[in-house]
């Protein structure tokens, strides 16, 4: 009678297939990158801070922009980061005053901010780390609302890009407004006070150039 005997696998060979196993899994594992800057002409808003059990979303975001200085609304201020040769400037923070629950998110964005020393991009998200790799704040990228008008012909458009603030397209033109408060409707200004929109739902008034057009809401184009 013939007896089959099966060789067995010795410990370094064990070793081996293990090792050729963990590489193939991270072949094809989702691809995570940890830079020194965050990506460039993106906008992200702030889903979590580590220091702080809840937030409001609504009051904080990021922008970053072709040549990576980041900027955005910390809470109740705008924040500016400029990137140098030697990595990012100071925080430069306006000084507007808020109400306590707005200025402790602030703080505490802030804070996370000036402690980050690398930006992790895992699909929709960007993590901001400190020096251990410890996520000190999560941010999502949000989507953009985008609303079209006809002005007497012409065709303006413009993207909500955070509260209070529009970025508007004109005759191929883009300009970043602010809103100012009035009693009954909606109105943005440019920072030179020359272009202004402004809106009472469907319908609006767009001032540029001295002239002033009447507005009316349309769908977007139809993308061929």
């Amino acid at each position: 009678m013939k007896t089959t005997v099966t060789p067995s696998i010795r410990p370094a060979t064990t070793a081996a297939i293990r090792l050729l196993t963990a590489a193939l899994a991270m072949t094809f594992a989702p691809l995570v990158l940890a830079v020194s800057t965050p990506p460039t002409d993106s906008h992200w808003r702030l889903a979590n801070i580590a220091s702080l059990t809840s937030i409001d979303p609504s009051l904080t975001d990021l922008m970053v922009d072709a040549e990576g200085n980041i900027s955005g609304m910390a809470g109740c201020n705008q924040y500016h980061r400029s990137l140098g040769d030697d990595g990012y400037s100071p925080i430069a923070v306006t000084r507007k005053a808020c109400p306590d629950e707005i200025m402790t998110q602030e703080q505490a964005f802030l804070a996370a901010l000036e402690l980050t020393t690398s930006w992790r991009v895992d699909n929709d998200r960007l993590l901001l780390q400190g020096a251990g790799g410890q996520t000190l704040a999560v941010m999502l990228e949000p989507i953009i609302p985008t609303y079209h008008f006809d002005c007497q012909g012409e065709p303006v458009v413009f993207d909500v890009i955070r509260r209070g603030q529009i970025r508007l397209t004109h005759q191929g033109q883009t300009v970043m407004m602010e809103r100012t408060q009035t009693a009954s409707d909606t109105r943005y200004v440019d920072e030179s006070g020359d272009v202004v929109f402004w809106g009472k739902g469907p319908q609006g008034w767009f001032t540029r150039d001295g002239k002033t057009r009447e507005c009316q809401q349309v769908p977007p184009p139809v993308q061929d």
